[in-house]
């Protein structure tokens, strides 16, 4: 999948294609000796930006813990697909995010 960068140039994307009866497939199948990439509907930055709210909802809202900690780390996976642009994308087994906080005791 090729998504254009909004300063110009693209950013080709390895994706998972689905066939019409729901099979996920991978690699370049019967399309091999092509090799063309499909183009996106939008940018590159446009497509990772719509995961930005749910970053965003969890910051905040562990930042508002009563006992506030001194080090929020939170990890997610992005899944770039040709229907949906972004998605989340599952961590390990069936996590979504992965959630560390650090409380430092005062000196």
């Amino acid at each position: 999948m090729e998504y254009p960068l909004d300063s110009g140039g693209s950013v080709l994307v390895a994706v998972e294609k689905t066939t019409a009866d729901g099979v996920v497939t991978r690699g370049w199948g019967e399309d091999r000796p092509v090799r063309v990439a499909e183009q996106a509907n939008q940018t590159f930055e446009s497509a990772v930006a719509k995961v930005r709210p749910a970053a965003d909802a969890l910051l905040a809202s562990l930042s508002g813990l009563q006992s506030k900690p001194s080090e929020i780390t939170i990890e997610f996976a992005i899944q770039l697909t040709a229907e949906a642009g972004v998605c989340i994308a599952t961590l390990g087994a069936s996590a979504n995010f992965k959630i560390a906080l650090k409380w430092t005791p005062p000196k």
